[in-house]
């Protein structure tokens, strides 16, 4: 990372680099007449401020020498609060760049290692906090409640973002704050204090993920680009910000990754344990992947979340298995009838087979099975489907030409404008285009937009596939004009048979993309669900 601020050669890098990226970028811009070295002069000057500091340095030494009970770094805590609430240039300059506080900091005690330097952070930004929140009967000076308002992203951002340092797995362990945690609220000769810091972690974390569900309504949080956006969504999500496991946030964890625990011999058991996740900790992942993945098509993304959110995740996997040799059966007997074998009906079973299997998840795991699938696209495809049966036979009558008795005199176009497979091809760019447009309104960048369509699309289309197979296999026949005939055609026309499945399989498609539109507060894939138990944001 370049550092072009001296007071940032003092300064942990990874500290620098969570700050600084997705959102904490936007707030530097957000920002006026201020900046972070004119903010680390002002703190070099703030002598009464650093020195409620001075406990950090005994924090985690053995003996009695120094009060490092709960009690202690609370009474410094108020003390810091006081002080950055009786000066508004202090508190702002606290509140944007709190690592150049926690370098002044380092610079008058002489920090060795990044674990006190995490702590100082730790504090300042529970200091900012309190202000900002104007907790305990906190009354800023210089502000108004409106300007605390606008500025509330702001210390909820930087205060989730330097709790949840102590809950990644970085690769070298004595870069993981994980050991200094039971330290950062005091300690007791007991050891019990861990619970102190995870508390205000969840509380940290869950203030933070509102602010991002209704970001629309943040002034602040409108100078941050869609990239941003997504990239703190990920942060949010995953260990080490842009992949690898889920971020966790508990004591278990936190006992995981102490290096105390993670190098004994039981390594593997360690790392299983770094990678337990909470029931809080799966209300969060399935409230960011419902509210700010799938509306942005992150389907792949989605579907980790999904895998490592469920309990017995190996019967997960023979389940996935399972339908996904069912799919490939399914296409591969389409491909022979197309090529002249009557292999559809067996098709239309693995299709009915496709859906079984998905049920079967659904009763097994609940919603967050559910949640990778799209299952608001089979369910309006039906809808289309249930049009198709209504529709006059003339429409699948096209694709078999005269291997089946005329339809009805007068009821067909000698020679339609269109052939049944450019009429396929015409309303799946439709239904793509429309998925491209959802994502570009979104906010999803050009190329990312044009492969995310794309994935929803495929996924709606086998959607569409299994509704059309079961559909004209068995629906069809029975209530549609004239049905007999299309049920011998599949037999003896298998070939033409397909071009009549691909003419479903689009049409289904687009009605399922389109209807959209009757659910306008609720994207395309979100879930099947509508009550909410939980306050409107």
């Amino acid at each position: 990372m370049t550092k072009s601020s001296p007071w940032k050669d003092k300064v942990h890098d990874a500290f620098l680099h969570r700050e600084s990226s997705a959102v904490g970028a936007a707030f530097q811009k957000a920002r006026n007449n201020g900046n972070s070295d004119r903010d680390n002069k002002r703190f070099k000057e703030a002598n009464e401020l650093i020195k409620e500091y001075d406990l950090v340095t005994h924090l985690r030494r053995q003996g009695k020498s120094h009060d490092r009970s709960p009690d202690a770094v609370e009474n410094r805590l108020r003390a810091m609060t006081r002080l950055l609430a009786d000066d508004r240039d202090l508190l702002l300059a606290a509140l944007y760049s709190p690592l150049a506080l926690v370098a002044a900091v380092n610079e008058r005690y002489d920090f060795q290692g990044a674990h006190k330097q995490w702590i100082s952070w730790c504090w300042t930004v529970e200091a900012v906090w309190r202000c900002v929140a104007r907790l305990g009967g906190i009354r800023p000076k210089g502000f108004i409640d409106v300007e605390l308002d606008i500025l509330f992203p702001v210390a909820a951002r930087q205060r989730c973002v330097a709790f949840l340092e102590a809950y990644r797995s970085l690769d070298a362990i004595e870069d993981r704050m994980a050991s200094a945690a039971p330290y950062v609220f005091g300690s007791t000769p007991e050891g019990d204090t861990e619970h102190l810091f995870t508390a205000r972690s969840i509380e940290a974390r869950r203030i933070w993920v509102e602010c991002l569900d209704q970001y629309e309504s943040h002034t602040v949080l409108s100078y941050a680009t869609p990239a941003e956006l997504e990239q703190e969504i990920t942060a949010l999500l995953f260990d080490n910000g842009d992949c690898g496991p889920l971020l966790g946030v508990s004591t278990d964890r936190l006992t995981a990754l102490d290096s105390k625990h993670s190098e004994h011999k039981h390594k593997k058991k360690g790392r299983k344990k770094c990678r337990m996740l909470k029931q809080d900790d799966k209300r969060i992942m399935y409230n960011l992947a419902e509210r700010h993945l799938l509306p942005r098509f992150r389907i792949w993304d989605t579907l980790r979340v999904a895998m490592a959110t469920i309990d017995r995740p190996w019967r997960w996997i023979i389940v996935v298995a399972g339908l996904t040799v069912a799919a490939i059966g399914m296409l591969s007997l389409v491909i022979a009838a197309l090529v002249g074998f009557p292999t559809l009906t067996c098709a239309a079973i693995a299709a009915g087979l496709c859906c079984l299997l998905g049920a079967i998840g659904i009763l097994a795991y609940g919603r967050m099975w559910a949640l990778p699938w799209l299952l608001r696209m089979p369910a309006a495809a039906a809808i289309g489907l249930f049009m198709l049966t209504a529709m006059h036979p003339s429409w699948w009558h096209a694709a078999f030409g005269d291997s089946l008795p005329e339809v009805s005199p007068g009821s067909q176009p000698v020679s339609p404008p269109l052939g049944p497979l450019w009429v396929a091809i015409l309303l799946s760019a439709a239904a793509y285009i429309y998925l491209l447009t959802t994502a570009r309104n979104n906010g999803i960048k050009g190329l990312s937009a044009l492969g995310r369509s794309l994935m929803v699309l495929l996924v709606g289309a086998l959607h569409a596939l299994m509704v059309s197979l079961l559909g004209l296999a068995w629906v069809v026949p029975v209530f549609s004009e004239n049905g007999a005939e299309l049920a011998q055609g599949w037999v003896t026309h298998p070939s033409s048979g397909v071009v009549t499945l691909v003419q479903a399989t689009a049409w289904c498609l687009a009605a399922g993309v389109f209807s959209q539109i009757l659910w306008d507060d609720r994207p395309i894939t979100a879930p099947l669900s509508h009550t909410r138990w939980r306050k409107d944001v």
